[in-house]
Parts: structure tokens; C-alpha cells; sequence
């Protein structure tokens, strides 16, 4: 059966992952499907004058 979610944590034996409600499965039962992309800036960073 695949369940397509976001991991919100990963511990030393076990993934948690968002379905709705929070669900935590054993680390070899699950594969990574969609590499990781970090969220996206809203706005530039500033970078102060010298």
C-alpha cells in the first residue's frame, strides 16, 4: 500500500509522517519517493552595508 505524505520527524527507528492525522512507522518501511526540496524564501535576504 502507498501513502504519499510529509515527514515531519525522524527518530533512530522510526519515520513520522503526516497523512492528516500524525502517523509513526518502523524507518525500513518506508522509501523516499520525492527528494527533498527546502521551502522557499517569500522575501530576499538583506544584506547590511559595510
Amino acid at each position: 500500500m502507498d501513502l504519499k505524505g510529509e515527514v515531519t520527524r525522524i527518530d533512530e527507528d522510526t519515520v513520522t509522517i503526516d497523512l492528516g492525522p500524525l502517523v509513526t512507522v518502523d524507518r525500513d518501511k518506508v522509501r523516499l519517493v520525492e527528494k527533498y526540496r527546502p521551502p522557499k524564501r517569500r522575501k530576499a535576504l538583506v544584506v547590511a552595508p559595510d
